[in-house]
């Protein structure tokens, strides 16, 4: 299941039972894992894109990494789950732009990820 921040930093129990992931701010909701300033992976079709509801993703804090270990629930081999991305990736397809003019089209358009060491191309 999905939640909003605002969500988590409103329900204390909540924010103690589950991990934040976002490419944005907190928005104090700090209480459990949280990893934040991810790179926009989603925007080209990564897994985070791809992830659906009931999907096991593992947190590697130590080695800064995310997997995805499950589908539906149920534990599956990084085989299967590749290839079930596999498919989900088939169907995928990019959001529209919110920016379709100005200044804020060209960042979009020619900003690099903060991987990479966020500057325009």
């Amino acid at each position: 299941m999905f939640y909003t921040s605002e969500a988590i930093s409103s329900d204390k129990e909540l924010g103690k039972s589950i991990a934040l992931i976002t490419d944005g701010r907190f928005s104090g909701a700090s209480t459990g894992p949280v990893i934040g300033h991810c790179s926009p992976e989603a925007v080209d079709g990564g897994p985070i894109a791809l992830v659906e509801e009931g999907d096991l993703i593992e947190i590697d804090v130590e080695e800064r990494k995310l997997n995805i270990i499950g589908i539906a629930g149920e534990r599956k081999t990084v085989e299967e789950v590749e290839a079930i991305l596999d498919e989900r990736r088939k169907s995928w397809k990019p959001r529209e732009p919110k920016y379709k003019k100005g200044v804020l089209r060209l960042f979009s358009e020619h900003a690099v990820s903060p991987m990479k060491g966020a500057y325009l191309e």
